[in-house]
């Protein structure tokens, strides 16, 4: 699929896709106008509410839909509100949860920064309940790892991600080539991850945690500060988060087009930043994306991008319009990413860090428990205990 433009794309939308994009689309955009004339053609509510929920778009599907229904009469099925209200309740228990634990770190001395979900929701859109979220992400400095754990384990949480105790040598591996821990809390359900940098690949966004921290934006949550990404670091680490999830749900590319129509973010600095850090393709291709999807304003330096760009611009596109199981398959498809990751910067050693797929993890260590002594046995063992729990074990499972 080769998309140069939006009625390219178009093209290749189905109708319930077509209006999914434009009820989501900025109130002044192109794609909002198009609201009514689709809304009179055939489509299929249940297909329309399925993607939504595909896309996290589910939230702003029902707050446009009625905003556009007090001057034009639209009947919705009630299954819509009422999956609304459920995420609604889900996503405000999230962010007071995620408030209060943000206070508990901050009387302990330890800054935390709320990543995503509610508290990226009320910094770009000033509505905290407008992006779906399954979990609370806070970032922390990696001095505070063992502290924090202590602190969420005195409040209920338990480690699920991994879910036992690593040996020293593992630990020291993990901390080093991933960046979060998961805890649950059985009695609230709530999930929160811990992050000690914004990605596994620490060359993937080379600015000092430390920086990311002293430059952070204060929010008011509910009547408590918080603090979150500033708009700049904001920007750069949603572009870099779609684009190597190759931006297969359609709310990440919302948040961008959100951004880009916010006065107060000069696209050309923000370019100028990408660049430095080496970023410039994922910020092009989210830029592209968001103008192709929803209508969001185009620059001058992008309209020059290059075939790279392209291609990893329409690598995009198929998975965003594609079938998602494709997108997260497990299998030996799933070798095709680390080649598109590592079109994504021109960095050799990024590129190399690309085939992470190859390093042990976690779940290797669980099934096949050795001494830190033969820790390097591992590596040896990965493609077997690969093929083994994603082949045998998934087909005795299905059988």
């Amino acid at each position: 699929m080769h998309i140069t433009n939006r009625s390219q794309l178009i093209s290749y939308l189905t109708p319930e896709q077509r209006l999914l994009i434009s009820v989501c689309s900025a109130e002044e955009s192109i794609g909002r106008a198009e609201v009514r004339d689709l809304l009179v053609k055939p489509f299929s509510w249940e297909r329309l509410i399925l993607l939504s929920e595909r896309h996290k778009l589910l939230p702003m599907l029902f707050k446009n839909i009625r905003a556009e229904s007090v001057n034009f009469p639209i009947e919705t099925p009630s299954i819509l509100k009422e999956k609304f209200i459920v995420q609604t309740q889900h996503v405000l228990k999230l962010a007071s949860e995620g408030i209060r634990i943000s206070n508990i770190l901050n009387r302990e001395g330890i800054p935390s920064i709320l990543l995503k979900g509610p508290f990226l929701s009320q910094q770009i859109y000033n509505n905290d309940a407008l992006r779906p979220s399954r979990d609370i992400d806070i970032l922390i400095l990696p001095d505070n790892i063992e502290r924090v754990n202590e602190i969420l384990r005195n409040e209920g949480y338990r480690r699920v991600y991994p879910d036992f105790e690593l040996s020293k040598k593992q630990k020291i591996f993990y901390q080093h080539y991933k960046n979060q821990y998961a805890y649950r809390n059985p009695h609230n359900g709530c999930l929160i991850e811990i992050h000690w940098r914004l990605f596994s690949q620490k060359i993937l966004f080379p600015t000092p945690t430390e920086q990311v921290f002293a430059e952070r934006q204060e929010l008011n949550m509910a009547g408590s500060p918080i603090h979150v990404l500033s708009k700049k670091h904001c920007f750069e680490y949603l572009c870099l988060h779609g684009s190597l999830h190759q931006w297969f749900r359609l709310l990440w590319l919302r948040d961008i087009a959100q951004l880009l129509n916010d006065k107060e973010n000069h696209l050309d600095e923000l370019l100028i930043n990408a660049k430095k850090n080496g970023n410039e393709r994922p910020v092009q291709q989210a830029i592209i994306l968001s103008n192709l999807f929803f209508g969001s304003p185009e620059h001058s330096a992008i309209t020059k991008s290059n075939n790279l760009v392209k291609s990893i611009t329409n690598f995009a596109v198929t998975a965003a319009i594609g079938s998602e199981q494709k997108t997260l398959s497990q299998k030996i498809t799933r070798l095709r990413i680390p080649f598109y990751k590592m079109k994504l910067k021109r960095n050799i050693n990024y590129k190399l860090s690309c085939w992470s797929i190859l390093h042990p993890n976690f779940n290797d260590w669980k099934r096949v428990k050795l001494p830190d002594s033969l820790f390097f046995l591992y590596f040896l063992l990965r493609p077997f205990i690969w093929f083994y729990t994603f082949y045998i074990v998934k087909k005795k499972r299905e059988s």
